[in-house]
């Protein structure tokens, strides 16, 4: 009975994982988001370069960007390779027992209660340095120092990938280390560990897409952080060719209308999503209105939207 519980459960994580697969392929398609920008690479791979800061964000200045300060911020632990990498203890290493030296024949209640402790934090350091190692191990398709594809100017590189030997998704940084965390020296082992994201995490216990894991690197990497990681380039958009600006817009359409309806209601961005389709829809409707218009078979159409759906607010 067992057992077919558990090949239950395995075939359920290959269908969830496939559909991951799926959406990174959709979104791999995709064109037009302000703050990052997706490029399919395999069936498993995704590429995406993350704006580092938002250069029409007005600011006096920063010192350091979010993602720099993350361990400074709350609910940002989470998003690291592991903090200590280079701090830990050697497994079975212990402080001195200095005062077992001082008196050898006395062992008082305070000094066995220290002795456990000692003990218990041994344990919990090994245990620590053991998960730390199997994750090591799970290195992408192709290590970063081989990465050949290069990131715009005030951007960052992430690997998004649903390799069918590890069951899940895991998420790497792919340059500008160094800028995210503070990985403990260079060796490429190191570099190469996924990172540790909420949305990887609750892989096994919660309906995860991938427009969460890319919510999670927005919030990480783009300074301010902005309140919605989905926001459309529409300048971008509508200066499009005619008929590249309907199937963009189309694709995206989809993709966000997916987000609404399958994703948490719970999310801060959720409704300035819903903002951002409206806004997009009308686009797309223009845009298919013209090109029917030149195929001579309606009139013209009104002039498509110029203005974003934060300025349509005002």
């Amino acid at each position: 009975m067992s057992s077919t519980c558990q090949k239950r459960e395995t075939t359920e994580q290959k269908k969830r994982l496939q559909h991951f697969q799926s959406e990174l392929a959709i979104l791999g398609s995709l064109q037009g988001f302000r703050y990052f920008q997706p490029w399919l690479r395999g069936k498993e791979e995704l590429l995406l370069t993350i704006v580092n800061e938002d250069q029409d964000w007005q600011s006096p200045g920063f010192p350091v960007s979010a993602a720099s300060s993350s361990s400074s911020i709350s609910g940002s632990s989470s998003y690291s390779f592991g903090s200590g990498y280079d701090s830990s203890p050697l497994p079975g290493e212990r402080p001195p027992p200095h005062a077992a030296r001082a008196r050898p024949q006395q062992h008082t209640e305070v000094e066995e209660q220290q002795q456990q402790h000692t003990e218990v934090e041994e344990q919990q350091q090994q245990q620590q340095q053991t998960r730390r190692s199997s994750e090591s191990h799970l290195l992408p398709a192709s290590p970063s120092e081989r990465e050949i594809a290069v990131p715009e100017m005030n951007c960052t590189l992430f690997l998004l990938a649903g390799y069918a030997k590890y069951g899940r998704p895991y998420a790497w940084i792919r340059s500008n280390h160094e800028r995210l965390v503070n990985i403990g020296g260079a060796d490429s082992l190191v570099k190469d560990t996924p990172m540790k994201l909420m949305s990887v995490s609750d892989w096994s216990s919660q309906d995860i897409h991938v427009w969460d894991m890319v919510s999670e690197l927005v919030g990480l990497c783009t300074m301010p952080p902005p309140d919605n990681p989905f926001s459309l380039d529409t300048r971008y958009l509508q200066t499009l060719p005619l008929p590249d600006r309907f199937l963009v817009t189309g694709a995206l359409l989809s993709f966000l209308e997916a987000l609404v309806v399958q994703g948490s209601q719970e999310e801060v961005y959720y409704d300035k999503v819903v903002q951002e389709i409206k806004w997009l829809r009308r686009l797309h409707v223009h845009s298919l209105s013209d090109v029917l218009q030149l195929r001579g078979n309606v009139k013209r159409s009104p002039p498509a939207p110029e203005d974003s759906w934060e300025e349509m607010q005002q």
